[in-house]
């Protein structure tokens, strides 16, 4: 009887050394799927995106803007420059944080979500990294 206790007491152990193994390498790749939120704020993807995503048709509502004055918002002008490419933001710079909103309000002030540059349309977004989905391979 005491040997069936040291066996069923080792498989558990067992059992427990390798669930925790398999978090912590999860963790590490969250690819793996587990969806946890700490795994995520340590990847090198963790952070703001910005993204301009062409629209077809004309919005009913929108800001229409230049080159020259999207210019003023470096990281909108490189979104528009590549429609549908989610653009890093360096979140943690505040300059760059005030540029955004100040761009933000623009839209809101028209409640709006479009803008216009030129003949095409897009759909301003963005996004922290811990609501993208992780692509599954």
């Amino acid at each position: 009887m005491n040997t069936k206790r040291k066996v069923i007491g080792g498989a558990a152990i067992l059992f427990f050394v390798i669930a925790i193994a398999y978090f912590f390498l999860a963790i590490e790749h969250p690819e793996t799927g587990i969806d946890d939120p700490g795994a995520v704020i340590d990847s090198p993807r963790a952070g703001l995106y910005v993204s301009a995503k062409p629209v077809q048709e004309e919005p009913s509502n929108f800001v229409e803007f230049t080159q020259e004055e999207l210019k003023n918002y470096p990281y909108i002008h490189k979104a528009v420059s590549s429609p549908g490419n989610m653009i890093k933001v360096p979140y943690k710079n505040e300059e760059v944080m005030d540029n955004l909103d100040e761009f933000d309000l623009i839209l809101y002030n028209n409640d709006t979500e479009f803008m216009k540059v030129g003949d095409n349309y897009y759909h301003y977004s963005f996004e922290w990294a811990d609501t993208l989905e992780v692509e599954k391979k």
